[in-house]
């Protein structure tokens, strides 16, 4: 026993030289920043190599031994901490013997005793058996039962979400990294795949195996990986940028091989194309295997669920977006879940690349629009709030906002720079913190390095903050220059979420002439409130618009399509149908949806109306055809699929959805005032339930959003049914014609009241039609309503008049 300190030292200093050559490969985890968008703190040891040995030939069991080579990150370490989960430490081992620890929870903590410092070496076992846990999400953890053994190793629900120790101590978080072997004993006809190279297989009699694998490249613990069934392999190669060739195996169960290869006819396409763009593959194989659950990206053994690997294509984004996580999330691992976005955002934007280079621009741009859309339609819906992607809540680590915001912004990042430096900023970044753990500041700070582009504001607005900003014009003006002209334009931004103004934000004018096919595309700088902005046009401009390439992914979707046929014409986009009966000639139109409240503060009547706290309507065009007519269906029910925001009318304008009341405003710029605009209301059953739709008398350039009528002072609210009257043109200027619908001639006074209720015109009507005069009545929305020969009135309807 007086031996036993110089003894334990001598042997841990003789481990470290049998292991020189492991450690000499590896790359350490390097120390942390903690400021915004960053910072882990590390563990007390950095964790060198972890072999593995697993029994799994015992039903729900398992039982196995882990051989932990780590050196000390302080001096005078005396405790060695793990995280293991659920299963029994039967003891811990060094080549002197039983070492002294507690296992209390998740959390192993082995005295090291004499203390040890960073010159140390220490070797150590644990030896452990249990029934390993799967996560209460049913995705993550160790999963046993069937004919199937195999891990998952992030948690949706438990936190930390890295779960490595649900089969095996490690320090589990993103990031320690570390080398790994595993020796994993089967029977029954399994055979075991784990990250890394088959170095061994050995039958031990009967259908017993005992498998062994290694990976030299290094890895945080939830990308350790084993998965056990009756597999067979298909092998390939691909050649890489490096020069090399990488070998390549699809695991499958026999039934299952031929339609994974079907699925994976693409994979060829997916590896050259993110080695051509992100740099070589650093890793000694590229490997799937098919599991019941899935998808997770293990380092060289991604396990993917069986049912998505059906001999179709339909999911080959998938397959493309466990690929990329080689490197983004394995070759770098973000530091902390908070920024999770590093791992799967950009996994998923690169799926949406390997579409393009397969399929074509199109293609992408298909895929972006939508997720996009859904992005600002029902992400904090589902996620329950506005999350700022390098602050994202651990119960949201895994949510919409880190997956398809994260890909969403990343579109937005590329049109920024460009594509050239989108891909060669990437590149040097993964290059120089390859194998490391890394995060947003680190992201910005290489980007501009490389760039030469400044990209605070770019992080500050689109990473470091929640919400998205909206860029519309408020103002436009044309004058002539010489042989040329100029637009000048007053751009607004509005926000959606709680977030603050964006600043040096490059977005897309698009100037199109009186002959249509005369288009330009200029890009400019705009931020804060309002932006003034002069663009030179080389012909006589008529139309414009922003974004409309949907360059930025900004709080407005919309769609630019020519009409040549009567008919409707649907933007699934903008949420919006134009419905035509005549086209005499193409006609050039822009639809955009405004997800972000309408100004407020330019209602002709507040009292009159509860506006809208998160939309409106823009549209652009040459000329309307004539006699056409706008179409929405709106959806406020407490859901997610439908199009306007349930939380934001009962938490913003405190009331219940009452469809009755509903009513569209309109106004002709982006500086004017809201008017009530004619249209019909079809609740489609409930009045209350918040889903309808509803029509607009006539159509006109401009901007309409809706509104939510209040209780008219002096105004009977008896409301006619409004099938039986149309008012024609609405807004109306100097006249208006009113139509009865109803059966045979109708006879009686029609009244014109102002938004106080008082009576400023009257009128006989007789027939079925009349012409009623405007002259003299100031602008605003006036009140119709008809009543027969001493009969009561009744409200038909409402009219803005315009001057």
């Amino acid at each position: 026993m007086p031996l036993y300190p110089s003894t334990r030292t001598s042997c841990l200093v003789a481990g470290a030289l049998l292991i020189s050559s492991l450690a000499s490969a590896q790359t350490r985890s390097g120390p942390t920043g903690t400021a915004k968008g960053g910072g882990s703190a590390l563990w007390p040891l950095d964790i060198i190599h972890q072999r593995i040995t697993l029994d799994l030939t015992l039903g729900n069991a398992i039982a196995g031994h882990c051989t932990i080579t780590a050196v000390p990150r302080t001096d005078a370490l005396d405790h060695f901490p793990l995280d293991l989960l659920a299963l029994t430490v039967d003891s811990v081992t060094d080549e002197l013997g039983q070492m002294v620890f507690s296992h209390v929870g998740e959390v192993l903590d082995i005295t090291l005793d004499p203390p040890l410092g960073t010159q140390d070496t220490i070797i150590l076992t644990v030896h452990y058996h249990g029934d390993p846990v799967e996560d209460p999400s049913g995705f993550g953890g160790f999963y046993t039962s069937g004919s199937y053994i195999y891990d998952l190793g992030v948690a949706f629900e438990s936190i930390p979400h890295s779960y490595g120790r649900s089969w095996f101590p490690c320090a589990d978080n993103f990031t320690e990294r570390n080398s790994y072997e595993f020796i994993v004993k089967t029977a029954g006809g399994k055979k075991a795949w784990c990250n890394g190279a088959l170095l061994d297989e050995t039958a031990l009699g009967g259908d017993t195996l005992v498998r062994h694998w290694r990976i030299d490249e290094t890895m945080p613990a939830y990308l350790a990986s084993v998965a056990a069934s009756n597999y067979e392999v298909v092998r390939d190669t691909f050649p890489s940028v490096s020069g090399g060739i990488v070998p390549v195996d699809l695991v499958a169960r026999p039934a299952d091989t031929t339609n994974m290869k079907n699925s994976f006819i693409h994979l060829p396409n997916a590896f050259a194309h993110f080695e051509d763009r992100f740099g070589a593959y650093r890793w000694n194989k590229v490997g799937f295997v098919l599991t019941p659950v899935g998808s997770m990206e293990h380092s060289t053994s991604i396990h993917f669920a069986q049912q998505l690997a059906n001999g179709t294509l339909t999911y080959e984004a998938t397959m493309a977006h466990e690929l990329a996580h080689e490197w983004f999330g394995d070759l770098v691992t973000c530091d902390r879940p908070e920024e999770m976005y590093i791992n799967e955002g950009f996994a998923e934007y690169l799926s949406y690349l390997f579409l393009e280079d397969v399929y074509g621009r199109s293609r992408y741009m298909q895929v972006v629009r939508a997720n996009h859309r859904a992005m600002v339609h029902k992400a904090h819906l589902i996620d329950q709030g506005w999350w700022a992607l390098a602050e994202m809540p651990q119960a949201w680590t895994y949510g919409e906002q880190t997956y398809n915001k994260g890909a969403d912004v990343l579109h937005s990042l590329r049109t920024y720079v460009g594509d050239s430096l989108f891909d060669e900023g990437l590149t040097s970044f993964l290059d120089t913190y390859a194998f490391q753990p890394v995060n947003s500041i680190q992201l910005r700070d290489h980007l501009e390095l490389v760039t030469d582009i400044p990209l605070t504001d770019f992080f500050d607005d689109w990473i470091f903050q929640s919400g998205w900003a909206a860029f519309g014009i408020r103002t436009h003006s044309f004058t002539q220059n010489g042989p040329s002209w100029d637009v000048h334009l007053t751009v607004q931004q509005k926000m959606r979420g709680p977030a603050v103004y964006y600043h040096n934000v490059p977005i897309t004018v698009t100037i199109v002439g009186q002959d249509p096919a005369n288009v330009q595309h200029t890009t400019v700088m705009v931020g804060d409130a309002l932006t003034e902005l002069t663009v030179p046009c080389s012909f006589e401009p008529e139309l414009v618009w922003l974004n409309d390439d949907d360059g930025l992914s900004l709080a407005v979707t919309g769609q630019t399509d020519t009409i040549t046929a009567p008919g409707t014409w649907i933007s699934s986009m903008a949420n919006f149908e134009i419905v035509s009966t005549a086209v005499p000639e193409p006609c050039v139109v822009r639809v955009e949806q405004y997800w972000v409240a309408p100004d407020q503060d330019q209602v002709a009547e507040p009292w009159s109306w509860i506006i809208s706290p998160d939309r409106y309507w823009r549209i652009s065009t040459h000329q309307l055809p004539p006699g056409c007519t706008g179409r929405l269906t709106f959806d406020g029910r407490n859901t997610t699929s439908g199009n306007l925001d349930p939380l934001l009318m009962g938490d913003t304008l405190g009331i219940s959805f009452n469809e009755d009341s509903l009513v569209v405003l309109y106004r002709a710029s982006g500086d004017g005032s809201w008017l009530e605009w004619g249209s019909t209301v079809n609740s489609l059953g409930s009045h209350t339930d918040g889903y309808g739709r509803i029509t607009l008398d006539s159509l006109a350039v401009g901007e309409y959003t809706l509104a939510w009528r209040k209780s008219a002072v002096g105004i009977d609210e008896n409301i006619a049914d409004p099938v039986e009257w149309r008012i024609l043109p609405n807004p109306a200027q100097d006249h208006m014609q009113l139509q009865w619908l109803g059966k045979g001639e109708v006879a009686g006074t029609v009244q014109l009241l102002d938004s106080a209720g008082r009576v400023v015109r009257e009128e006989r009507v007789q027939g079925t039609t009349h012409r009623f005069d405007l002259t003299g009545i100031a602008a605003g929305t006036c009140t119709l309503r008809f009543a027969e020969h001493n009969g009561p009135y009744r409200v038909i309807g409402r009219v803005a008049i315009t001057r």
